[in-house]
């Protein structure tokens, strides 16, 4: 079992909240904030080439302090078939958990960093794991270079972060929102198995629930796939009611993004475009 499959589906069906959707995929409508920043087309390259900012920061920070760490990425999840929507996944793989308890681990990659780690002397050891990890009170080189890659675009959009969060709270408070929940609760009464059902909740507890009963399952026996078949039930009604909700969500957005872009375009797109440039100059690591 492996929890990267886990975390694939919790983010395609957690709260869908304005903040995270103006710095991932726009919506397909006029006059939306993503449209605005210019940030709807999705960048394949991204997740790579910030993992390699990370290393290459992180190698530096390093550096400075006279310690020798080379530049490696860390790997990125291994997702099975990416490239499916949110219910096509679902209905293949469920959550990620029983369905993956038989797939092979991913080969690992030699990590030059541990294995040089691993052969010094308990004091340079010490010096080495307080650099890159920091210790209280001063945050380690791996936590500055995460967070100067992956902060990037929360920091440039910081000076109009109140007026998103406002945007964001007048968005939940439409009544078409309300309608849109109820109309959630509905789809997923069925498949709720008992839990809370509440959209910050209830995907992680059945999660949970399907791991907690993995646990005991036997690769190739009777009672697994049954639980797999399960799985995948339960997790394409939660798939398609996310989806259904999303989609009632725009709709309701659009109508308070329209006026809310109309007096700031000019700022959106700037912000827009240093996200870009930021991210086009993420440094590299050395060959």
């Amino acid at each position: 079992m492996r929890a990267a499959y886990a975390a694939l589906l919790l983010g395609l069906l957690g709260g869908l909240s304005l903040a995270t959707a103006v710095l991932s995929t726009a919506v397909h409508r006029p006059a939306t904030v993503a449209e605005a920043l210019g940030l709807d087309a999705a960048d394949p390259t991204l997740d790579d080439r910030r993992a390699s900012a990370v290393a290459a920061l992180t190698a530096a920070c390093m550096a400075r302090q006279g310690l020798t760490w080379r530049p490696v990425p860390e790997r990125g999840l291994e997702i099975p078939d990416p490239e499916l929507d949110p219910v096509a996944w679902a209905d293949r793989w469920g959550f990620g958990v029983s369905t993956t308890i038989d797939r092979p681990a991913p080969p690992g990659a030699l990590d030059a960093n541990m294995a040089a780690f691993e052969a010094m002397p308990a004091p340079a050891k010490s010096a080495y794991g307080a650099a890159l990890h920091g210790s209280p009170g001063r945050p380690g080189c791996h936590e500055t270079a995460s967070q100067a890659v992956y902060g990037l675009r929360d920091r440039l959009m910081r000076p109009i972060r109140a007026e998103l969060d406002a945007l964001d709270a007048a968005v939940a408070a439409d009544q078409g929102i309300a309608s849109a929940v109820a109309a959630w609760r509905d789809c997923v009464s069925g498949v709720s198995s008992g839990f809370i059902i509440d959209r910050r909740s209830l995907p992680g507890a059945l999660l949970q629930r399907f791991a907690s009963r993995t646990m005991s399952m036997k690769p190739g026996s009777r009672a697994l796939d049954d639980l797999q078949a399960e799985e995948r039930r339960v997790a394409g009604v939660v798939a398609r009611c996310e989806v259904a909700y999303a989609s009632a969500r725009s709709q309701v957005a659009a109508r308070h993004e329209a006026a809310f872009v109309a007096t700031r375009k000019e700022v959106l797109a700037g912000i827009g475009a240093a996200i870009r440039s930021g991210e086009a100059a993420l440094p590299t690591r050395p060959p």
